[in-house]
């Protein structure tokens, strides 16, 4: 009798480890800042028809279906960004080993993220002040 109140016991004490852990995880994933659920996608597919071939394209959704884009950036240098926050989709249609990067700072400083031609960047822009292109 005792040892089937002692199973008893540890089944619920190990449930309610469970949901413990759980919830937790679910509490850091809620607090995480925006730059951690962004992401690069290395085979986009084919760029949508509104983003030309050696464009760099901004759009305001994290999938661009249907979308005209917000900015087109074509000649590298760097772009400053003006009230851009939230979810985009950064797409390099560019062609070669042509790159472009995302920055903290105006004028294209502090770059953090590399988006390589033929990929897309996935996530938020409220980080980010400038983006740069380059060869």
């Amino acid at each position: 009798m005792k040892l089937a109140n002692l199973s008893g016991r540890l089944k619920v004490r190990a449930s309610t480890a469970a949901v413990a852990v759980g919830a937790a995880l679910a509490a850091s994933m809620l607090a995480a800042s925006p730059a951690a659920a962004m992401w690069i996608d290395p085979n986009p597919g084919p760029a949508p028809d509104n983003c030309a071939p050696g464009n760099v394209c901004v759009y305001a959704a994290l999938i661009p279906v249907g979308m005209t884009p917000e900015h087109r950036y074509y000649y590298y240098g760097s772009y400053n960004f003006v009230n851009e926050y939230d979810d985009h989709t950064v797409w390099n249609n560019q062609t070669g080993g042509a790159r472009a990067l995302l920055c903290l700072g105006y004028n294209g400083t502090n770059c953090t993220v590399t988006i390589p031609a033929g990929q897309a960047f996935h996530g938020s822009l409220t980080p980010y002040n400038s983006i740069k292109l380059i060869s």
